[in-house]
């Protein structure tokens, strides 16, 4: 079990996942889709299609180049935010 508070992005890898928290990676047989149902939308957003993050770990988002931005997490770690990705990030915000 992990708590969802401490999950700061989830990466697909076929299929399986990544759930990155602060401290540690845990590898998950699940598909990204099936765990975008499950949690909170108000919470999380698909800012790629390879990427769901917890928004609560969001610093900044920079403009990488006209069409390319990246989300800049509280621990450092970038991670790319697609053209969709990028309109429902603002929209959530």
């Amino acid at each position: 079990m992990i708590a969802v508070n401490t999950v700061c992005y989830i990466e697909a890898a076929d299929d399986y996942v990544a759930i990155q928290t602060e401290g540690s990676t845990h590898i998950k047989l699940d598909r990204l889709n099936n765990l975008e149902a499950k949690l909170d939308p108000r919470q999380f957003c698909r800012i790629h299609r390879s990427y769901l993050l917890n928004v609560n770990y969001l610093a900044r988002i920079e403009t990488e180049t006209k069409d390319s931005k990246l989300a800049i997490l509280t621990t450092g770690k970038e991670l790319p935010i697609s053209r969709n990705g990028y309109l429902s990030l603002k929209k959530l915000l």
